[in-house]
């Protein structure tokens, strides 16, 4: 299994002795010890010494643990009202209030404080999220009958900007936005922006689709659209897996009561009330699990939603096979970081590749899935910091999931971009490095955030020199730069990393082939040993699970041990070496071949 981290993890406070504590917060959190890290947040936010935004960051991380872990709403906002009266970072509070509020249908009171949380915010970035917030709450109010709300989410996402209209999140949206406003040729646009179509009307898994797919959106979107042109756009929404769209439009157009027994209605019903129960299942099992409790038999849960669907659908055989056949799905139930987990979503790109590392080569499937109605429970505990990417099962088969590898090129683009983003990470070095001495003052390896935003400059910085050389004068350098980084981190963690297991299950025999710290490890040297850029690879190394007990988390500590013993042994090969300095904190000032040269010496089958 991969895991990716987002650009920005959990808000994290200042410098001292109070940072360090909030950062031993988020780092319990981040490993499931969510006792501990509430312990930690609770004493910060309730000492009077602790400083404003060390405050912030504790009461706004216990909000958390209030609304996902335990399900009380009410808390979490009295919790986050506290954390705005610090007058710090009241953008990221803003940020999770919004959320909590749409969650709840709340959105009449989110839009009447939504003037005066954008005052307060500035900022372009901190602008562009409240917008999405504002859009996603207005459609809310339309799906519940406003009919002037479709124009006021248009208005909201116009404002968020061509970036944040176009990400996955505002893609989304604006497909509903089109949808809702009964307008076809907006909503094809959206779905075009959301699956970075050019040239085409449908995903590579969807190719039996492609040209009809407009015809779709022409014929059913439209208010006077027949009922059967109405059934065959719900289908292809649930086929794509856009469940809440896809309930918003039949609800509008009241298909429940018009349809009838159509077959399409059969379908396209069952899967969103299959949906949701087993989203309800999945949510009380990880808030079981996250307070030390049992999961459900998730295996069970999914093999009946499963066998529901296949019947609504009419199809038969293998339910593997007849559910990717009727609705797209994909995904397994198992144990993922040594936690039970669903990973199940709606394939849009299968086809077979060779993976070739060392000589030694493996013909693998890939399948990517988009629309995730579950990426497992490490991936839900994480709530945006981090995510799981793909994994590598039985075939081989590598599978990716896709949203986690959208966001991390746009928010890179905004660094590349934006001054004032650059500006910002480069402001709060001297807080970061004081933090990262602190870190490895307590264990010889830690996550180390301060290395963490200068490797994500220069990774920044690498891929934006690619982009404008393949661009070219007077190029789409935006263009350019989204699609180098997504080759760069599709390369690293699924062409390589999982690569690398399909390789293994070949290569490791015996008990060997069942530690999957082992397996990991041997994953993340070929991404930092082979990728074109492997500061991408160590920036997703050097991560909050080190010092967990996860495979991940061990097999992270492992790697960022091994590059710290390298550079101490070696400090007078490394530019710029600071005897003043921790080794580890140095990674930075390894050059790519040194960064990949370390790799090859530790891995068993480049020697």
């Amino acid at each position: 299994m991969k895991y990716l981290l987002s650009l920005l993890s959990f808000a994290l406070a200042g410098c001292g002795a109070e940072a360090a504590s909030v950062q031993g917060g988020i780092t319990a959190y981040s490993q499931n010890k969510i006792d501990q890290a509430e312990k930690i947040f609770f004493e910060i936010g309730a000492d009077p010494a602790a400083a404003p935004r060390d405050k912030a960051s504790a009461l706004r991380e216990t909000a958390r643990i209030a609304w996902l872990i335990d399900g009380d709403d009410a808390r979490a906002l009295r919790l986050l009202d506290t954390a705005i009266a610090t007058g710090t970072d009241v953008c990221d509070a803003f940020s999770l209030r919004d959320r909590i509020l749409r969650r709840a249908e709340r959105g009449e009171e989110l839009l009447a404080g939504f003037a005066a949380q954008l005052a307060r915010c500035p900022t372009r970035s901190d602008q562009e999220g409240l917008y999405l917030q504002a859009a996603d709450a207005a459609l809310g109010l339309a799906a519940a009958g406003r009919s002037d709300h479709p124009a006021r989410a248009w208005a909201f996402l116009d404002k968020a900007g061509d970036d944040a209209r176009k990400s996955l999140p505002g893609s989304a949206l604006a497909l509903e936005a089109g949808l809702l406003g009964r307008d076809g040729a907006a909503s094809l646009q959206a779905w075009k922006d959301y699956f970075w179509l050019a040239g085409t009307d449908a995903p590579q898994a969807l190719t039996g689709y492609a040209s009809s797919i407009s015809a779709l959106f022409a014929r059913g979107a439209g208010a006077e659209a027949a009922v059967g042109d109405r059934l065959a756009l719900l289908d292809l929404l649930v086929r794509a897996g856009f469940a809440r769209a896809a309930e918003r439009f039949a609800r509008l157009h009241r298909l429940d009561a018009v349809a009838g027994p159509h077959p399409l209605w059969r379908k396209a019903s069952a899967y969103l009330r299959e949906r949701a129960k087993l989203e309800a299942i999945l949510l009380a099992s990880n808030r079981r699990v996250a307070r030390g409790g049992k999961a459900d038999n998730l295996n069970r849960a999914l093999a009946a939603a499963g066998d529901a669907l296949i019947a609504a659908a009419g199809a038969r055989g293998d339910r593997k096979r007849a559910l990717q056949d009727a609705y797209g799905l994909y995904g397994m139930a198992g144990d993922t970081g040594g936690f039970t987990s669903v990973h199940f979503g709606h394939v849009v790109q299968s086809e077979r590749r060779t993976i070739d590392q060392y000589g030694h080569r493996a013909d693998v499937g890939f399948v990517a899935l988009d629309n995730m109605i579950s990426n497992g429970y490490e991936t839900w505990l994480w709530d945006g910091s981090a995510a799981a990417g793909g994994w590598t099962e039985d075939g081989p088969v590598t599978v990716q999931v896709r949203p986690e590898y959208t966001d991390g090129p746009l928010r890179a683009w905004r660094l590349a971009a934006d001054p004032a983003g650059r500006e910002e990470l480069r402001a709060r070095q001297k807080e970061r490095v004081a933090s990262d001495r602190i870190a490895l003052a307590l264990a010889g390896t830690a996550y180390l955030p301060g290395l963490s935003d200068r490797l994500r400059l220069q990774v920044t910085d690498q891929i934006a020199a690619r982009a404008r050389a393949l661009a070219g004068a007077g190029g789409d350098l935006r263009r350019a730069f989204l699609d180098e980084y997504w080759r760069a981190s599709f390369q690293q963690s699924i062409f390589l990393h999982e690569g690398r297991h399909a390789l293994d299950r070949k290569l490791v025999t015996g008990l060997a082939r069942l530690i999957d710290t082992n397996l990991e490890y041997r994953a993340k040297l070929s991404e930092l040993a082979l990728a074109d850029y492997p500061r991408l690879a160590l920036l997703n190394i050097n991560s909050e699970t080190i010092g967990g007990d996860t495979p991940h988390g061990k097999a992270n500590a492992k790697v960022m041990a091994a590059y710290g013993a390298w550079i101490h042994a070696n400090r007078a090969n490394v530019a710029g070496f600071d005897p003043n300095l921790p080794a580890l904190a140095q990674a930075d000032r390894l050059s790519d071949d040194q960064l990949r040269a370390v790799a090859r010496a530790l891995d068993p089958i480049a020697k």
